[in-house]
């Protein structure tokens, strides 16, 4: 009776031992259970400062960006030379030239201009700009298989400025210690160079005010403007000009009262020479030695320097001859005549019969037939009878319209009362250095 009851009791414990075991099992998974959910609620923590963070996933590369070349136009360049040195296609070429009236331009290109190019990864022309200066771009861009072409011109800001000037050795150095470049020198000469012979009138102590614009791009300065007032004074002669610029935007110098600063006859047909032989009715030739009357004025100057028509005019006489040289004869009217002689050669498409404007560049100075060095000998006759153009009397251009008139007063007041504001205040800065 013992054994069996031995094993009723062993039963007993092994199943109270799976049961226990289940039990467990079961408050384990609830456990687990319940530590995700906390672990899933609860918000993401940053790692702590010591350790490093995961590393992102890196994004794609981007594109890479076409490459840019620039090309400088140089002295001989076409655009086909340019494409060829660049190692860029000649399709590229033909379509960007027969792109419209804007592609015809790039037939004649200039040193100084500039050409930006791109290409794609296969080295096709996909965009080109061909800057003509600071403010001119035309743009070609790539369309399939043509080129669309567009213009972009910027506007620079003008500023309006004063400069006064005492001149001591010449009008150039003058406006160079004032930052004012050679070419605004020239412009100033030409606005009174029907009352100022630059060669000869100049003296040391002369003056001038001058009210101009500068021009700004991006608050860079690029260059001058147009010069709106000035007034110069010469020997003690006053001249005053003002710019005006008609309904149909034709702009002149006047005087402040309308009268035309331009002459029918330029005081000079060259710019900035000097005089070798005045003239003199009773000089002694230099290569002669005899009395040979001389009925005109030689300025010398170097070799290929331009010489302007004195006015308007026709060419009645292109030649050459053993005294003369190459020569050349304008008649002006029924009254008037020029001749310019000792030429190197003749400006391009200038023939007999041809009219030409005044100060149009009709030949180059030389020393060509009885001449000892290169010089211009300028004669001026009236009605055939030859007379010193320094002193003759030139006849004057039209004054304003008086259908303009009312309008010049009104465009002309604001300049002039600020050149004369400008030189009140220039005089009283300088009394006050005294």
């Amino acid at each position: 009776m013992a054994l069996p009851n031995r094993h009723l009791v062993l039963v007993a414990v092994l199943g109270l031992s799976l049961v226990v075991a289940w039990v467990s099992g079961r408050l384990l998974d609830q456990r687990a259970n319940a530590a995700n959910v906390a672990q899933a609620s609860e918000p993401e923590r940053p790692p702590p400062a010591n350790i490093a963070a995961p590393t992102a996933t890196p994004s794609a590369p981007a594109e890479p960006s076409r490459p840019l070349l620039r090309a400088p136009v140089r002295r001989g360049d076409s655009l086909s030379t340019i494409f060829q040195r660049h190692g860029l296609a000649e399709r590229d070429l033909q379509l960007v030239v027969s792109s419209g009236p804007l592609g015809k331009r790039l037939r004649t290109i200039h040193p100084g201009h500039e050409f930006e190019f791109e290409r794609d990864e296969n080295g096709n022309l996909v965009h080109m700009k061909y800057r003509l200066g600071q403010l001119d771009t035309v743009e070609f861009d790539r369309v399939g298989e043509v080129f669309k072409a567009t213009q972009v011109a910027h506007q620079p800001d003008l500023l309006t400025r004063y400069k006064h000037g005492v001149i001591k050795q010449s009008l150039f150095l003058a406006c160079q210690r004032l930052g004012l470049d050679d070419a605004f020198a020239l412009r100033l000469a030409e606005i009174f160079q029907w009352d100022i012979d630059f060669i000869l009138d100049i003296r040391a102590g002369d003056e001038f005010h001058v009210l101009f614009q500068e021009r700004f791009l991006n608050d860079e300065r690029i260059g001058f403007g147009h010069i709106l007032a000035v007034e110069f004074v010469n020997q003690g002669d006053v001249y005053q000009a003002v710019r005006y610029e008609d309904a149909t935007g034709h702009a002149r110098y006047f005087t402040p009262d309308g009268r035309n600063m331009q002459k029918a006859f330029l005081r000079a047909p060259v710019t900035f020479t000097r005089i070798s032989s005045n003239f003199n009715l009773r000089r002694v030739h230099p290569l002669w030695k005899s009395s040979m009357p001389h009925r005109g004025i030689d300025y010398a100057a170097p070799t290929g320097t331009t010489v302007k028509a004195a006015g308007d005019g026709r060419v009645v006489t292109m030649s050459k001859t053993a005294a003369n040289g190459r020569y050349i004869v304008l008649q002006h009217g029924q009254r008037y005549q020029t001749k310019y002689l000792h030429l190197s050669r003749f400006a391009r498409d200038l023939r007999v019969g041809k009219t030409v404007r005044q100060a149009q560049t009709i030949g180059y100075v030389g020393a060509t037939g009885w001449a000892t060095g290169p010089h211009l000998h300028y004669e001026f006759l009236v009605d055939g009878v030859h007379k010193n153009p320094r002193t003759v009397d030139l006849p004057a251009a039209e004054p304003i319209a008086e259908a303009e008139r009312r309008n010049f007063q009104l465009k002309t007041a604001l300049p002039l009362a600020e050149l004369e504001r400008s030189k009140s205040t220039s005089d009283l800065a300088v009394e006050a250095a005294r």
